[in-house]
């Protein structure tokens, strides 16, 4: 059985359901810009691309990502009420806290954002860390790691996107996908996950 010193939770698609506020905000921008909207019709599709390739399915330029993903980090802060628990995550939180299981957010959610939500939910905040680079999520991790003075085995990163695997990778951090998340298997096929999470009570089965 695998062991680990601290658990670091991505927020988006992981902790928290927001799927209707990102497509939301993105619509709307996409309305405004010529981009493809992200609909019934497509969105399973889109689930199982890499991002590079949804960028041509929608018609983004790839460039563009750091730019909506911003514009999207600030609007989404106005609709934190509209935003939930994903089903049995706050079990798992709590599950979590009575094992004495040290565990952190890592994300590139806006700390302010993350926080709030948090707050909404009458829940203590856990350590926040976070960064407004989309494609930056390993130097996070790197920097995590120098902060509690860990090696990467110690550590297990719980995500739900094919870059969460990907930033991993490049930093030695085991890492455990989250299949009720954004991305859907066939996005994951060039690269598994050391862990599959069919649920969020699968964690304390791994820890």
């Amino acid at each position: 059985m695998a062991r680990f010193n601290y658990i670091l939770l991505d927020f988006d698609g992981t902790v928290a359901d927001s799927k209707a506020v990102v497509l939301s905000v993105y619509n709307e921008l996409a309305a405004r810009r010529g981009y493809t909207k992200i609909e019934a019709h497509n969105i399973e599709t889109l689930r199982s691309l890499s991002i590079k390739s949804r960028c041509r399915e929608l018609n983004v330029p790839l460039y563009k990502i750091p730019f909506i993903a911003a514009h999207v980090i600030r609007q989404y802060g106005k609709s934190l009420h509209r935003l939930t628990f994903n089903p049995d995550i706050k079990s798992l939180l709590e599950s979590l806290e009575r094992q004495s299981v040290a565990y952190a957010i890592l994300s590139t959610n806006a700390a302010q954002n993350i926080s709030g939500f948090f707050q909404l939910q009458n829940l203590p905040c856990p350590e926040i860390y976070t960064s407004s680079k989309v494609f930056g999520k390993h130097r996070l991790m790197k920097k995590f790691l120098r902060q509690k003075k860990l090696q990467p085995k110690q550590v297990l990163y719980v995500g739900d996107e094919l870059r969460d695997i990907v930033a991993c990778r490049k930093c030695g951090i085991p890492v455990a996908w989250a299949a009720w998340g954004y991305d859907a298997p066939e996005a994951l096929t060039a690269n598994p996950p050391d862990y599959v999470l069919n649920n969020p009570q699968d964690l304390l089965h791994i820890i």
